[in-house]
């Protein structure tokens, strides 16, 4: 019973000091002043040419290249909001041939904007590798705000012939980390 009594007495305690809490004025107003700065990294292209892509019916031929639509470059919010981006290439190089890697940006008419040239050395014994980091700013994002589509091509330079059975690869993997300002 004595604990029957007890409970009630907490209870009602509990009730009163809920009622008698501390409010303040609320000012909606501050949402007009709300500003946020996220950033998003994703993968932007993976390629992967072997050796022997480079010979077609015996022959060598000396460029291969992969076009990609880049269409959430053209959303409002990239549009309104991006300030800042910086892409990241890598390339691995074992085949012993030396290549010039690029990386054009097209807009919408198909005509080239800018360009990334990348030189690749040949593999002599050691897997190549190439980092490169092109970093878009307020100065020049307007680059990859106008662009619809990228054309990654790999050049192959003179050096020892290829054939169906010669061992290595090219590989490229990419990255962008875009910056926004949302206000």
């Amino acid at each position: 019973m004595k604990n029957r009594f007890y409970n009630r007495v907490i209870l009602l305690i509990a009730l009163v000091l809920c009622a008698f809490s501390c409010s303040s004025d609320l000012d909606f107003n501050q949402a007009n002043n709300f500003n946020t700065q996220p950033v998003f990294t994703t993968n932007l292209a993976y390629l992967e040419a072997k050796a022997p892509d480079f010979i077609i019916n015996g022959s060598e031929q000396p460029l291969f290249s992969y076009v990609s639509n880049v269409d959430f470059l053209n959303t409002s919010f990239v549009q309104e909001d991006l300030v800042k981006t910086e892409l990241y290439f890598r390339i691995k190089n074992t085949i012993a041939r030396a290549y010039f890697y690029n990386v054009t940006f097209l807009d919408q008419n198909n005509s080239p904007i800018y360009t990334i040239t990348m030189n690749v050395p040949a593999y002599s014994g050691k897997e190549v590798l190439v980092e490169k980091t092109e970093t878009f700013t307020a100065a020049n994002v307007d680059i990859l705000k106008r662009t619809t589509k990228m054309v990654f091509s790999i050049a192959m330079l003179p050096g020892p012939p290829l054939t169906a059975s010669s061992p290595g690869r090219v590989e490229l993997s990419s990255s962008i980390t875009a910056y926004f300002d949302v206000k």
